[in-house]
């Protein structure tokens, strides 16, 4: 009895430090209230942090990309954007970005601002006016394209499209009202999918680049959404605007949280040096939310981006 208890003795140690580990990593979730960080704006929407967790975010109507710095202050990166809304940094520090009012996706050198297209048209014409994107570990990038307005070159319905790092465009769906915010979970293995003219939270199974399965629910939403990001638990932040609010959602589909807002949020994602703050555009303002979760970045798993893998939001 004795030899066998002393053999037991370490598989029982490993596995109370189990245990206390995944404790820690699952601490009660601690949201604060919002604070309004920056006003002063038109529309704001799309925040991306760079790796110094410094925050870009768009003022459509005003055609601006504005940056709000670790250190509090406020800088413009780009004049005439074009109407550029959702914005996402890829590992090599470039800023993607869906470019409304040209229907496309484009990626951004910070350094001499030279813009490229990435995905321009489908179906003999530009996108109708490209809304979100997220990109994975694999060079491309998942984006939607609702009929917000439309580009009058247009030739294609609303959907939501995949492009590979070598530039191919594969139109995953199609038939959804006003598809807008899209998410990859930390393992990139399941889409989410924010339909605003639907209260509804989709979701599918990613096998590959842009290989997802159909659409399913995950969870029903007191009203249409618009932008979402997640933590590394895989938790997942949405944004309510007509409920003036954020909503928490487990990656099994349950509303764990609401945060109510001053102004109508619109789009969400960590920033800080150490992803630590939620970022919310909201209307004429930026605001933190601070919380006790980290965000993540994306790595890249491919050598057809060039440089060395560096994590991104």
């Amino acid at each position: 009895m004795t030899n066998r208890t002393l053999i037991s003795l370490p598989c029982v140690l490993a596995l109370v430090s189990s245990c206390l580990a995944h404790q820690d990593t699952q601490q009660e979730l601690e949201i604060g209230e919002p604070k309004r960080v920056q006003t002063g704006f038109s529309f704001t929407e799309g925040p991306a942090s760079d790796d110094m967790g410094n925050v870009y975010f768009t003022d459509i109507p005003n055609e601006k990309i504005h940056i709000h710095r670790i250190d509090g202050t406020l800088d413009t990166f780009m004049e005439s954007s074009a109407k550029c809304n959702g914005l996402m940094f890829d590992p090599n520090g470039d800023l993607w970005a869906c470019q409304g009012d040209e229907g496309r996706i484009i990626r951004i050198d910070l350094t001499t601002k030279k813009i490229e297209p990435v995905a321009a048209e489908f179906g003999g014409g530009p996108f109708l006016s490209t809304n979100d994107l997220v990109l994975d570990a694999h060079g491309g990038a998942y984006f939607t394209d609702p009929a917000y307005w439309r580009h009058p070159d247009a030739k294609v319905d609303e959907g939501v499209y995949y492009v590979n790092a070598q530039g191919k465009i594969t139109r995953l769906f199609e038939g959804l009202p006003r598809p807008n915010g899209i998410l990859l979970s930390p393992d990139g293995s399941t889409l989410y999918l924010l339909p605003a003219g639907m209260k509804r939270l989709l979701h599918s199974e990613v096998s590959g680049p842009g290989k997802v399965t159909p659409l399913k629910e995950l969870a029903e939403l007191p009203s249409g959404g618009d932008g979402l990001t997640c933590d590394t638990d895989g938790n997942l932040y949405l944004t309510q605007p007509r409920k003036k609010s954020v909503l928490v959602v487990t990656p099994a589909g349950k509303i764990v949280q609401t945060i109510k807002f001053p102004e109508r949020p619109s789009n969400i994602a960590f920033g800080g040096p150490d992803l630590g703050t939620l970022y919310v555009t909201a209307q004429t303002s930026l605001y933190e939310l601070p919380v006790n979760r980290r965000g993540i970045r994306v790595q890249s798993t491919d050598h057809t981006m060039d440089g060395d893998p560096k994590t991104t939001k």
